[in-house]
């Protein structure tokens, strides 16, 4: 939310003729790390929370370009549809993978359980799943390729584990991706804003 409203003030400022040119550099970035294991959850928990906070640019964002008649409407919509999907495909795709499939069964009545539709819809929602596995398969592999050399103090039994955390996915995505973003834009809706800036507690493990 902080780092992107820098981008569109700017856009905002040149009647979007305003782009971000890459700069292909390495780069050495900390992550969330308390004192306590459960602290570090917590902590990172707030930190998707504030980052899915960042929903509350939209309106202004829409205000600032909606009127300027030098940005074709086009990219205006453009823009608008790619923030709102963008939201709420956080908020909402882990539990419509989980759940989705079933819920015409559970909820359809014995006229639609005896429909074909209903006989096909596990095919459909396995399907899909492989096709969400086979993004989360490539997803892994790219990060033991982008991984920097191992440390020595590090034995090579570390990559099992960092191996085996692939597989708490199905967990970590709602609870620490969905949930997050649903618990901001609710605040959002019902005007409990948050009362200040939460800044990520990190520290340096010796």
């Amino acid at each position: 939310s902080e780092d992107s409203i820098i981008y569109w003030k700017c856009f905002a400022y040149y009647h979007g003729d305003y782009k971000v040119k890459p700069i292909y550099l390495p780069v050495s970035l900390d992550a969330v790390l308390a004192e306590t294991y459960w602290k570090t959850i917590k902590n990172q928990y707030k930190q998707k929370r504030r980052w899915a906070y960042g929903i509350e640019n939209f309106p202004v964002i829409m205000r600032a370009l909606w009127p300027d008649k030098k940005i074709k409407l086009r990219k205006k919509l453009s823009i608008g549809f790619e923030m709102l999907e963008g939201h709420h495909s956080w908020a909402t795709s882990a539990f419509i993978l989980a759940i989705l499939g079933w819920l015409p069964l559970i909820f359809g009545g014995p006229a639609f359980n005896e429909s074909v539709l209903a006989h096909n819809l596990p095919f459909v929602t396995r399907y899909l799943m492989t096709l969400a596995m086979g993004g989360l398969v490539i997803s892994m592999f790219l990060n033991f390729f982008l991984l920097p050399p191992r440390p020595a103090k590090y034995s090579k039994k570390r990559y099992i584990y960092m191996f085996l955390q692939w597989f708490l996915a199905p967990i970590i995505a709602p609870t620490l991706g969905a949930m997050p973003a649903i618990d901001s834009q609710t605040r959002l809706l019902f005007k409990k804003y948050f009362g200040e800036f939460w800044v990520t507690e990190k520290i340096r493990k010796q």
